[in-house]
């Protein structure tokens, strides 16, 4: 059987944080008589286990009890840890606690106590309501009218019913709107996720027309601060999609601004704030606004503070990827690849801390931006060595943006070392790669004939003439937006200027910091 189907019990303990396995072990003894139960037991061998090995704990318990129901016992144990993370949770989350009030009216009603019922009540709809909770809002609907029926109609009013009916369709109405735009957004970011930025006539016309539906033309006509928020969330994201980074900065300030004007009713959503200023200095990066970047990233590093976050391992996971995935473009984008080489430490205890709860595509990028780090260096040994972990270590989709520009970087430390042999294998197999994942954009085309070119000779002064046209046609992809990515990911062309004149690659990529394209 598939161990991924067995080891889902190793996988929940491993997700959670010290502070969360703490309190398990507290939570659990309170149904202790005395001793360890077989559920701890099972937990700290858990626990202590990197890999998931199932004989290793058959082997380990099988003089005990635990072997012979052992399919119960882990059954038992992921309900019970389920149940501790419930209550551990409980007070940070707002959907929690009107979930929870909501019971206790439940409990109350039927217990004959329907006043009190309704005062439990009353604070849920008020809480509800200011941070746009619909499912607690119909909740809530649903209750009144039960208590009403309950009293035979005897406080009940015509205003009152017609109060009950429009609120019903009200929330209608913003339901039906948040999960229209939802399903816009994410069919664009279903785009930008698969295959990256747009570099298709086609992908972008679908976009466009996506674009044009009626939601997506005017945020003062939605009915919710969320919806303001999911449309221009959107229009960020479909921007981005298609190049159009002033749009996208546009769009995410205004997200920004919208966050803070109604901070009160996105409080308990800490991730939305995070998600839009790591977004906006990103894109503020690449379109060469470097001390607005660095201003936004102090912003993001402030916001746990700022917005009275609750501290815990996911909050630390986020602070970590964001800020040093930032820290690290910022510097490989302006030349500084000494400074991002002394962050390779940091980022690499990072990694290491926070490999199982990280997911795959921030993975990937991280191991992607230290081989960059690595080839800024000069290091293409080790360049070729992160992009090897990048190609075989995760699990993420072949046709990902990340793999390709990888196998770009890596074909780029090839010609450097100038391994011949594997330098034309390499090709071979890019080639295909690109072919078969529909990759095959206009720069992929042109760089993988120029590396042909440049694999048929050793000799540099032979190569001058293939990088001298390689030079001359990557100045005219730069300034199309549906190829800029390219030089967002590796700077090509200040890779073949330091190969034609001898000059340092990162001396060169700091001179083109201050002189922003027109795509960008």
């Amino acid at each position: 059987m598939n161990s991924r189907t067995q080891d889902h019990v190793h996988r929940l303990i491993h997700s959670m944080s010290s502070a969360e396995r703490r309190y398990y072990k507290l939570y659990n003894a309170r149904n202790l008589s005395g001793g360890r139960s077989n559920h701890q037991l099972l937990f700290d061998a858990y626990a202590a286990m990197e890999e998931y090995d199932e004989e290793a704990i058959l082997s380990r318990f099988k003089h005990e009890g635990i072997v012979r129901h052992i399919a119960i016992t882990k059954r038992r144990l992921y309900e019970g840890i389920l149940k501790a993370l419930e209550a551990y949770h409980a007070e940070y989350s707002l959907d929690a606690r009107l979930h929870r009030s909501i019971n206790q009216v439940e409990l109350l009603f039927h217990r004959g106590l329907h006043e009190d019922a309704a005062k439990v009540l009353a604070s849920v709809r008020k809480a509800a309501r200011k941070h746009d909770r619909h499912s607690a809002l119909v909740a809530v609907l649903q209750w009144e009218k039960r208590l009403m029926e309950e009293g035979n109609y005897s406080n009940a009013k015509e205003e009152h019913l017609d109060q009950l009916a429009n609120e019903g369709e009200q929330l209608r109405r913003e339901q039906q709107e948040l999960d229209e735009l939802w399903g816009l957004k994410s069919r664009i970011l279903l785009i930008l996720y698969r295959q990256g930025q747009v570099r298709d006539a086609n992908s972008q016309a679908r976009v466009e027309q996506l674009l044009e539906h009626p939601l997506l033309q005017d945020p003062d006509r939605l009915l919710t601060a969320r919806g303001r928020f999911l449309f221009h969330h959107l229009h960020a994201a479909a921007a981005f999609a298609m190049g159009k980074l002033d749009v996208c900065n546009t769009h995410l300030s205004a997200n920004r601004q919208l966050l803070y004007t109604e901070q009160e009713r996105f409080s308990h959503e800490p991730e939305l704030v995070l998600s839009v200023l790591s977004n906006l200095a990103y894109v503020q990066l690449r379109t060469g606004q470097f001390q607005a970047a660095d201003s936004t990233l102090k912003e993001f590093r402030q916001c746990p503070a700022t917005w009275k976050m609750a501290e815990h391992e996911d909050l630390e996971q986020k602070l970590f990827t964001t800020s040093a995935s930032l820290e690290l473009s910022m510097h490989a984008r302006t030349g500084d690849f000494g400074r991002a080489l002394d962050m390779v430490p940091f980022v690499e205890r990072g990694l290491a801390r926070y490999a199982q709860r990280m997911g795959n595509v921030r993975k990937a990028g991280f191991y992607f931006q230290l081989a960059y780090v690595y080839f800024g260096n000069g290091e293409w040994d080790k360049a070729m060595k992160w992009c090897n972990r990048l190609f075989n270590d995760i699990r993420i989709d072949d046709s990902a943006e990340i793999i390709a520009f990888g196998r770009v970087l890596y074909l780029l430390c090839l010609v450097e070392v100038k391994d011949q042999d594997l330098l034309h294998y390499t090709l071979r197999n890019t080639e295909r790669f690109m072919q078969t994942r529909q990759r095959a954009h206009r720069f992929e085309s042109i760089f993988l004939d120029t590396v042909r070119e440049l694999a048929k000779t050793r000799d540099d002064a032979n190569q001058e003439p293939v990088l001298q046209r390689f030079e001359n046609l990557l100045h005219e992809l730069e300034n199309d937006p549906r190829e800029h990515v390219v030089f967002d990911h590796v700077d090509v062309l200040a890779w073949t200027q330091a190969r034609r004149t001898g000059r340092p690659f990162a001396e060169l990529v700091q001179e083109r910091a201050v002189r922003p394209t027109k795509a960008a």
